[in-house]
């Protein structure tokens, strides 16, 4: 049990190796699936409800491991990473049925996912639960929000940029003051993971938030266009 919820393992993935490849096409897949029958699950209400739970559980089930196993690390294992942050705001909003938060929510989620899902550490593997924490916190949560969009038919526009930039600058200093605090590095404000600087040695040029920012800029180009073809599309009607 140590070491199913331990950070350490007897081997490691590769980067875009066939496991990471399967999760992101497997994904992907999910999404269309829910676009092409978004009218036949409207039906299917408690999906809303089911949603939280597994999001909830996932992050209850993983500190809670840690702490019986005596491996909890406060540099490791606080829920403030800028996804664990975003899923539970998410959470709380299909709970609450706080539909305008979802223009903001979608672009978040968006971002930080997909980073992670392209950007997988391959020293998270199948082996331990951090590998289970990764997909439903990331690939579990874009899916999810892909159901908000399409099937609870939350709105969603461009306007949702703007609240998207000052969501993640709040985040950003939140975390900040809590890392100065404690000592520690959550949502890479000194640094990114190590295995980064190895496959791209080019990164160690500029501070981890100049390259955060240069990926949102298309990350949030492509987040756009689901939205685009959805207004068209009732535009439409």
């Amino acid at each position: 049990m140590k070491h199913y919820f331990g950070l350490e393992s007897n081997f490691s993935l590769t980067l875009f190796g066939p496991i990471h490849l399967i999760l992101i096409l497997l994904t992907f897949l999910i999404i269309l699936i829910i676009y092409k029958y978004k009218d036949k699950l409207k039906k299917y209400k408690i999906i809303r409800y089911i949603i939280p739970i597994i999001l909830f559980s996932n992050m209850v089930i993983y500190i809670t491991g840690a702490l019986l196993t005596n491996i909890f690390d406060i540099n490791i294992h606080l829920p403030i990473h800028y996804c664990y942050i975003t899923g539970f705001a998410f959470i709380y909003m299909l709970l609450k049925e706080k539909k305008n938060w979802f223009n903001t929510l979608y672009y978040a989620i968006f971002f930080c996912t997909i980073t992670v899902i392209i950007f997988q550490d391959p020293n998270i593997t199948y082996d331990r639960y951090e590998f289970i924490l990764l997909i439903v916190s990331h690939h579990f949560l874009l899916i999810s929000s892909f159901y908000t969009l399409y099937v609870l038919d939350y709105p969603v526009d461009k306007k949702g940029y703007k609240s998207f930039v000052i969501y993640s600058v709040i985040v950003y200093l939140v975390v900040f003051v809590i890392n100065r605090l404690l000592g520690t590095d959550y949502i890479f404000n000194e640094s990114l993971p190590d295995f980064i600087y190895e496959y791209f040695t080019f990164v160690k040029m500029f501070p981890p938030i100049v390259w955060l920012l240069l990926l949102s800029i298309p990350l949030l180009a492509c987040a756009y266009l689901p939205v685009r073809q959805k207004i068209k599309k009732s535009r439409n009607l």
